[in-house]
């Protein structure tokens, strides 16, 4: 039986993208985003430049905020 599976993740940085602080996390985008392409029948929401994190799920209005990223994904099975 074929199914559909849909992620959301939203996450409030602590810092801006370009930071030091995140500095890890952004650099391990690229290579976690090409292993969710690699896998079978699965998509990941992005820009049509193909960036993923220049998505705005939400506008945030709270002092001291670094922003708001989220993270979609939807696999579906083959049978």
């Amino acid at each position: 039986m074929p199914y559909r599976l849909a992620q959301v993740k939203i996450g409030r940085l602590a810092a801006p993208l370009d930071s030091p602080q995140l500095a890890a996390f952004v650099e391990a985008l690229g290579p976690v985003n090409a292993g969710a392409d690699a896998a079978p029948a699965r998509m990941a929401a992005r820009t049509e430049e193909g960036k993923t994190t220049a998505i705005v799920a939400s506008e945030w209005v709270r002092s001291g905020s670094h922003g708001v990223i989220m993270h979609m994904s939807v696999s579906v099975s083959a049978s």
